[in-house]
């Protein structure tokens, strides 16, 4: 599920647009867990990250206890301009909210698993961390997948 979450957010040309994200020229924008660089020019002296805009998604079954289809999708998105957030939160939603009528997401089905249903759980307050200059926004998505 964790790829998939990966391919499916890449595949869409307007999301990667505007975070700028270019796998093919090693500027990574999509991160799993955590940012990480290939590239010196995204690294501050201290050795972290700092090419924003950037989205960090992390993936846990719904429940630990059984098997399920069912996962809880955390994306975190970082950005150091707000109205450069608000477009990008704008296309996360109208991509992993499918509660929301909206006609161009890219496939639903990604690797072989079909994304049966997604839709945001709760979350998308703005944070400002005046530390670093960046602003910060946590949405949690239920996705249900069937294959």
């Amino acid at each position: 599920m964790m790829t998939e979450i990966y391919q499916y957010l890449n595949a869409d040309t307007e999301l990667c647009e505007l975070l700028e994200h270019s796998p093919q020229e090693e500027r990574l924008k999509i991160f799993l867990g955590r940012p990480q660089s290939f590239s010196p020019h995204q690294v501050n002296d201290k050795g972290s990250f700092i090419d924003y805009p950037y989205i960090v998604y992390r993936v846990e079954p719904f429940s630990q206890a059984v098997m399920t289809s069912d996962y809880r999708v955390q994306v975190i998105l970082v950005s150091s301009d707000d109205i450069l957030m608000s477009q990008i939160s704008d296309r996360l939603l109208k991509l992993l909210d499918f509660t929301k009528p909206y006609v161009e997401r890219p496939s639903n089905v990604v690797n072989d698993t079909v994304v049966l249903n997604s839709q945001l759980q709760n979350g998308g307050s703005l944070q400002y961390h005046e530390n670093e200059n960046v602003f910060e926004q946590i949405q949690y998505f239920l996705v249900r997948v069937k294959g």
